[in-house]
């Protein structure tokens, strides 16, 4: 199977299976964090159809970590798999969540799907081919600065270190990768991610690049994802922005570690 039709089909059995949940699981900890039923559930079709299409094949997964024989290498493929991106939302009965799934091939993405059941869309990309939004072509971002009533996604809660110093409008879907793929149809003038996973926004990432966006470290360091294939959380902030206002962007945001 071509690889964005495998994408798109597995986000969205996965994301329908999570939605056939909605409402009927419980809230369980997760250390800092939550989970639940559905998102083992979603993972649990996910990796099974990696491991049927591509075998052995290395995977980070958010819920059971890592799986396959081998550790990506500079060219080997490899896959970053977010089951339920915004469980909070999910569970609070909120339709701001979705599944996030990324094909890498070394330290690059080479292909993402990350399907909204809640809002009925679907979005992709892959390499060599345009980003989609329910099938349809994604158009271009552009490269206009913020205006006074311009929003800028922004994490949900405090992060110890992170300043922004924005003065317009921020909003948080607390989900990572709707903030980016949001900004990727021109709905925001860009994100900022705490330190973070490669599941979080592999994906979603790699469709904000393909019209036209950025998303770099906060130092403006290119992501290398076989860095934190291990399920590690990137060692600096993540920005995001339409590539001409990636500077603005950094000049709104400070980082101490602590």
């Amino acid at each position: 199977m071509a690889l964005r039709p495998f994408l798109e089909e597995t986000a969205r059995e996965a994301g329908n299976s999570a939605l056939g949940l909605f409402g009927k699981v419980d809230t369980e900890k997760k250390g800092t964090s939550i989970v639940s039923e559905a998102d083992r559930e979603a993972e649990r079709l996910i990796l099974s159809r990696i491991r049927a299409e591509y075998p052995g094949e290395y995977v980070l997964a958010e819920e059971s970590g890592v799986s396959g024989d081998i550790p990506p290498g500079e060219d080997s493929r490899w896959w970053a798999v977010d089951p339920i991106d915004g469980t909070g939302p999910y569970l609070s009965g909120l339709p701001f969540w979705g599944v996030s799934l990324a094909c890498l091939r070394g330290p690059r993405v080479v292909g993402g799907a990350v399907f909204l059941p809640g809002l009925g869309e679907m979005f992709s990309a892959v390499e060599g081919g345009d980003a989609h939004k329910n099938g349809e072509p994604i158009p271009p971002l552009g490269q206009e600065a913020a205006g006074d009533h311009s929003y800028l996604f922004v994490p949900c809660a405090d992060v110890a270190g992170l300043e922004i110093h924005y003065s317009g409008r921020r909003l948080s879907l607390a989900a990572v990768s709707l903030h980016l793929l949001y900004t990727a149809a021109g709905s925001s003038s860009g994100t900022v991610v705490e330190p973070t996973r490669a599941y979080d926004i592999a994906a979603a990432a790699f469709i904000l690049e393909k019209v036209g966006g950025a998303v770099h470290y906060l130092s403006g360091g290119e992501i290398d994802y076989t860095k934190i294939s291990d399920g590690r959380r990137t060692p600096e902030p993540v920005i995001a922005a339409p590539a001409e206002q990636m500077d603005w962007l950094r000049d709104q945001v400070g980082w101490r570690r602590v």
